[in-house]
């Protein structure tokens, strides 16, 4: 019996997230997850923090989480007056 190879993809509709980094220097990455082919874990600062369920709960909560670390290190600075 001959086996034949074949790109498995071919036959899945919905393709497999790969997942992507985000920002200047590349600081948030996300990565999927293993045993789902949509669930991506966006890491930070080499810290998982959190698991979305697609890539645009993703996107959007690495871009709310950029905003607040932004804050957030423009308050530790304080006024500059």
């Amino acid at each position: 019996m001959k086996i034949a190879q074949h790109k498995s993809d071919i036959l899945n509709p919905k393709p497999v997230e790969m997942g992507f980094t985000v920002g200047k220097d590349l600081e948030y990455a996300a990565v999927p997850v293993m045993g789902s082919d949509t669930k991506l874990a966006i890491v930070y600062n080499a810290q998982i923090l959190k698991v979305c369920r697609n890539r645009k709960s993703a996107l959007n909560f690495i871009q709310k989480h950029k905003k607040a670390e932004r804050d957030r290190r423009a308050g530790a600075n304080g006024p500059l007056g």
